[in-house]
């Protein structure tokens, strides 16, 4: 009996990953990779902390947790460790196999690369569902006009032919939950209570009218998601304007005032306090907004500062023509001069 006990106490303190937080480092490591830079913890635990306020010791955590159970890849390049995500190795660790004199090699024997058969899906996977589509799905097939509660539309989802195995990943239950709660903001499904509906003429040029009462239809033309921008994570927002110390209840004037929050790490402010328009301001709700510390370029999705915007803080200092960055006035993403077409060579001014 006592080392019965002793098994049950040695199991309970057998620390597990969590499935969010390594989709939140394989999102690091990609924007990691994406600034053309080597995914190093330092900067893992920093692109994370500054996205999704995880301290550094529970990253580095659960970092290790996820090189023991292969979700994420340990390599070693001369002398240097990078991580990697299992799906998108890159060239070098491919390539490692059929070449001995190559110098980057897993760290730890058992970190194979997944393969595709089987029914064990790995936490990245869940980047790559169509979230709007399987809770439509669901809540299209339960057809309940007073709209259906989580409990329901995932017990539907259960009952149905799912060949990859998705709800079997212990992540799902989580990332469903996010998806309903981000479907109600960006106007698709509407809440009442516990339950869930589909909003009517979403997909339609009436659901665009309902979403934004009042937009001009010239404004609401150029509000689309860009293929990179579609289900990917949203920080929590932080409920204070960044500039003003505010709340939603209270602006700088003493009046509510809706914040707007970025997408990546969270932050907030009004949009009286950043100065955007109000036809700006309804765009920026529907899209995937970021602050000018996380502004990445729409073009080659690569981070760079703004040289000449009134966005800029004074005391920066000058910057290289990369990495000066326009704003448009209508959606406030960011392009880089070069990005443009054709390229710009310098700073244009007016809207």
């Amino acid at each position: 009996m006592g080392n019965f006990f002793l098994n049950l106490i040695d199991l309970t303190m057998v620390k597990l990953t969590n499935p969010l937080y390594t989709e939140w480092i394989l999102e690091a490591i990609q924007k990691i990779k994406r600034q053309k830079q080597r995914p190093s913890e330092e900067r893992i635990c920093h692109a994370v902390a500054t996205s999704h306020r995880l301290g550094k010791r529970t990253v580095l955590e659960q970092l290790d947790l996820s090189v023991n159970d292969g979700s994420i890849l340990k390599v070693t390049n001369k002398g240097n460790v990078s991580y990697k995500d299992p799906e998108h190795p890159g060239r070098g660790l491919l390539s490692s196999s059929s070449s001995s004199s190559s110098s980057l090699k897993p760290v730890s024997a058992n970190l194979s690369i997944p393969s595709s058969k089987g029914s064990i899906w790995k936490p990245s996977d869940l980047r790559h569902v169509d979230w709007n589509k399987v809770l439509r799905r669901a809540i299209e097939g339960l057809d309940d006009s007073r709209g259906s509660s989580l409990k329901n539309i995932q017990r539907y989802l259960r009952n149905q032919d799912d060949p990859s195995h998705v709800q079997d990943n212990p992540g799902f239950q989580q990332r469903l939950r996010l998806a309903a709660k981000w479907a109600v903001k960006n106007g698709r499904l509407a809440k009442d209570g516990p339950r869930y509906r589909l909003n009517q003429g979403v997909n339609g040029a009436e659901g665009r009218s309902q979403s934004c009462p009042g937009a001009s239809p010239l404004a609401l033309l150029c509000v689309t998601l860009l293929p990179h921008e579609r289900d990917q994570l949203r920080a929590d927002p932080i409920p204070i304007c960044s500039f003003c110390l505010g709340t939603k209840e209270s602006n700088r004037d003493k009046r509510s005032e809706e914040l707007l929050s970025c997408a990546d790490c969270g932050s907030s402010g009004h949009p009286s306090c950043l100065k955007f328009s109000p036809e700006l301001t309804t765009n920026v709700k529907r899209l995937r907004w970021q602050c000018i510390e996380c502004k990445t370029c729409s073009s080659c999705q690569i981070q760079g500062r703004n040289a000449g915007s009134h966005h800029t803080a004074p005391h920066m200092p000058p910057v290289s023509l990369q990495d000066e960055m326009l704003f448009c006035d209508s959606c406030d993403r960011g392009f880089h001069m070069e990005c443009c077409d054709p390229p710009l060579l310098r700073m244009p001014t007016g809207n």
